[in-house]
């Protein structure tokens, strides 16, 4: 049994690889014409394309999957099961319509699609935790079980910074750029009301407000679904990793406090996010469990 997922996958290229985890690329363009990107890219090769995306005479894009791409990575599984587990399909309609073409197309191939309702670091916790579950052992029954628990207890939470970045991109407006960065205004977003959909959930001044606000959201989950244990995924781009490690502490020291198992690590984010998300942001995707 193997876990295909998408390049929106934020776990670092070891962690990948130690869970056996096939990846499929979202082709990347910059300017329009096709950007040699990978999920085995070095640290110093993300950051080159940070700087990309931070000209503004820069327009970096992605595009959903490709069919050959994807056929590539099941035919090397053939005979095997296959669980293709990828980012909300209403972020991406294009690719889950590839998907299901794939799949009616080739049926002597056994496959299973779901769509893991979530973004990002949202979806980056549950595919680990479906690869961690197939590396030990787990049935394909449970696997599935697994993941349909995993998403249903799933939260994402995040903090963009490059408001002129939104801007460029067509998310927020020209006067909300520039009066939110004259006024030192971080964005906080979410997709957990609305699976699949990233919405604005307030605004701080600090990245310490934002994760004092995120740990009580996580701390009213957790109560909410008398959780005992919590594992998450938070990744990072630019110079930011201070501010994604105090948001760990906070969650350890919560968990300690609270007797909550916690199980979170940091990734630096991969190329697929960068383009939707700006250069400059951290996120966190955990789900709460209660056995």
């Amino acid at each position: 049994m193997i876990i295909v997922a998408d390049s929106a996958l934020q776990l670092g290229y070891e962690t990948i690889q130690s869970l056996g985890i096939e990846v499929v690329e979202y082709p990347m363009y910059l300017n329009g014409k096709p950007f040699p990107v990978s999920i085995s890219m070095s640290r110093e090769e993300k950051d080159q394309l940070r700087l990309l995306l931070k000209d503004k005479d820069n327009k970096v894009t992605t595009s959903g999957l490709r069919e050959k791409d994807l056929l590539e990575i099941y035919n090397k599984y053939k005979g095997e099961k296959i669980i293709s587990l990828h980012q909300s399909g209403k972020a991406s309609t294009a690719t889950a319509a590839v998907i299901k073409k794939v799949l009616k197309e080739n049926t002597e191939l056994d496959i299973t699609y779901i769509d893991a309702h979530h973004l990002t670091a949202g979806y980056s916790v549950i595919v680990q935790v479906a690869a961690e579950a197939v590396k030990n052992g787990n049935t394909f029954e449970d696997v599935v079980k697994l993941i349909e628990k995993s998403r249903t207890n799933t939260k994402h939470l995040g903090v963009v910074y490059d408001l002129f970045y939104l801007h460029r991109t067509g998310r927020i407006g020209l006067a909300k750029a520039i009066l939110g960065t004259a006024m030192k205004i971080i964005s906080i977003l979410g997709s957990s009301e609305e699976p699949g959909v990233l919405k604005a959930i307030g605004k701080v001044k600090t990245s310490t407000q934002a994760n004092q606000r995120f740990i009580k959201i996580i701390k009213d989950d957790v109560d909410t679904k008398s959780g005992s244990r919590i594992k998450g995924v938070i990744s990072v781009i630019g110079p930011h990793e201070k501010d994604a490690e105090h948001l760990k502490m906070l969650v350890t020291k919560m968990g300690n406090e609270s007797g909550i198992i916690t199980d979170f690590e940091i990734h630096y984010t991969n190329h697929s996010n960068m383009p939707h998300a700006g250069p400059d942001f951290y996120d966190i995707g955990y789900v709460v469990y209660g056995d």
